[in-house]
């Protein structure tokens, strides 16, 4: 995969953290991005991808590694399609009858509803079939994150060996959202539009909105994550946004993700 520089950026500390901004043009908001956090850390980071730079808050913590949580169903969907494990969005797998918490959970599945719904037992089921020969050749492909899958091929990427950082989710989503990656057309274009933002969005955003959340809860820390791409007419942005701290989820992250995105101008 292609790496993005930071081209001509001016960095100044804020409150312990870094705040990047790049050129005159780049996207502007009615307020300092401090504004919309609160006071656990916090990671955006958005790429214009047509002018190839970033607009970044907190460095450090967009530079830390995470693990990717549900947002490597993304990826996951893309290899069990590539592997012929799924033969497409309306692959369905049975529920097997245990009872989850999430109510949502305790039926059968197709893949787009279980990327909708971020259903771990439809992924864990998947992950199995591909197999760890397969999932790491695919992971070696696509270059994702540390590619480490040593922590068991049900959990590896739920706070466990797989880690990325938010500028490595960035480049993925980048190269998805523009066909690049290792994978064939049109498996990319079933998996994109299988992350379109068409529920519980304001009536005032602007574009589509493509991504996926991401949850993980452990002893040491909880974080959320969601990450994706934004078409705006002509532009095109690839994001990625993840907070860290007790109960800090997905859905935080998304809804912090859609304020900013939606006051970019």
């Amino acid at each position: 995969m292609l790496t993005h520089k930071l081209a001509s950026a001016t960095c100044s500390a804020l409150a312990a953290l870094m705040v990047c901004a790049v050129h005159a043009d780049t996207p502007q908001w009615p307020q300092p991005l401090a504004d919309y956090v609160g006071e656990d850390p916090a990671c955006i980071a958005i790429l214009d991808t047509r002018s190839d730079q970033y607009f970044i808050y907190n460095l450090p913590q967009c530079s830390r590694k995470l693990a990717p949580c549900s947002t490597f169903k993304v990826p996951h969907a893309l290899i069990a399609l590539e592997t012929g494990v799924l033969g497409g969005p309306e692959h369905v797998r049975r529920w097997d009858g245990t009872v989850h918490e999430r109510e949502v959970l305790n039926r059968d599945h197709d893949l787009a509803s279980a990327i909708k719904f971020s259903v771990v037992w439809y992924f864990q089921d998947t992950a199995e079939d591909i197999g760890p020969e397969r999932m790491q050749q695919a992971l070696d492909r696509m270059d994702y994150g540390n590619r480490d899958i040593s922590g068991g091929q049900r959990v590896f990427w739920l706070s466990s060996s797989l880690q990325t950082t938010a500028f490595q989710q960035i480049e993925f989503m980048r190269a998805l959202d523009a066909g690049e990656l290792p994978a064939s057309r049109r498996n990319q274009a079933a998996v994109r539009d299988m992350i379109l933002q068409d529920y519980r969005m304001p009536e005032a955003f602007e574009g589509a909105l493509y991504g996926k959340t991401g949850s993980c809860r452990s002893e040491a820390l909880d974080h959320g994550w969601f990450v994706g791409f934004l078409h705006r007419g002509e532009d095109r942005y690839a994001f990625a946004v993840n907070l860290v701290g007790e109960d800090q989820w997905g859905w935080n992250a998304r809804q912090l993700a859609v304020r900013v995105l939606q006051d970019m101008r």
